[in-house]
């Protein structure tokens, strides 16, 4: 699927990052791991950035570039929220959600962007550059308690549609995988069986992952994708 292509990939922690670290480098990928701690990565390369911090971010890219020539795709799982029922809210819960993926969405798409716009097409390629940013389907049908997140998510897909549209014509492809139930260890412990066999396998979230970010995607831009395997009601 890739051909060395540089991808950085935030958010690698837990299942669904480990399932998609192993699916990218699988496939040819030489990836650079983002987290905020130190951490062993195995063949890919670590590097520890706060994505809610600008300058931090902007050196995180520029290091990239610096080491690997390119920045081929970002893939963004990224981001941390709190559910809070709206009566029970306040403005810092709000500015939580915002701060945890819009400004951690923005900073690294925005950066990775402009690295993109100024790197040359790859040999037969269609495209500069992938963005892929995970959401949610509170972005769309907010359940209760889910309100601020799915606002923040909300705004994380709209993010990822202007970039495409702006950049539609610069080889710049940009989507969002709106994301309903994975079935990870966790969520056995609010899930019901049904609801859990219903449920997206951290393979099958990878699986699509790298398809957005890599060259066969090409030609699909600006989508917000569902991701809901079997959850079809």
């Amino acid at each position: 699927m890739f051909q060395q292509d540089v991808i950085v990939l935030a958010g690698a922690t837990g299942r669904v990052g480990g399932a998609t670290l192993r699916k990218l480098t699988d496939e040819g990928a030489r990836v650079v791991v983002v987290s905020r701690k130190e951490r062993d990565m195995g063949d890919a390369q670590a590097v520890v950035a706060d994505l809610a911090d600008p300058a931090a971010t902007q050196a995180l890219v520029d290091d990239v570039v610096r080491r690997f020539g390119r920045i081929d795709a970002v893939v963004n799982l990224a981001g941390r929220g709190k559910f809070v029922a709206l009566a029970d809210s306040t403005l810092a819960d709000l500015r939580t959600n915002l701060d945890g993926f819009v400004v951690t969405a923005y900073n690294l798409s925005l950066a990775a962007l402009r690295a993109m716009l100024r790197q040359d097409y790859r040999f037969e390629r269609r495209s500069r550059g992938h963005i892929v940013t995970v959401t949610a389907g509170s972005s769309k049908d907010p359940q209760p308690r889910f309100g601020l997140f799915g606002a923040a998510k909300a705004g994380v897909n709209t993010l990822m549609r202007a970039i495409a549209r702006e950049h539609k014509a610069d080889g710049i492809v940009a989507n969002a995988v709106v994301l309903g139930g994975v079935a990870t260890d966790a969520a056995r412990e609010y899930l019901t069986k049904e609801e859990f066999d219903a449920a997206a396998s951290p393979e099958e979230v990878a699986n699509v992952l790298a398809f957005l970010a890599s060259p066969a995607s090409d030609g699909i831009n600006g989508e917000l994708i569902d991701l809901n395997a079997r959850e079809v009601d």
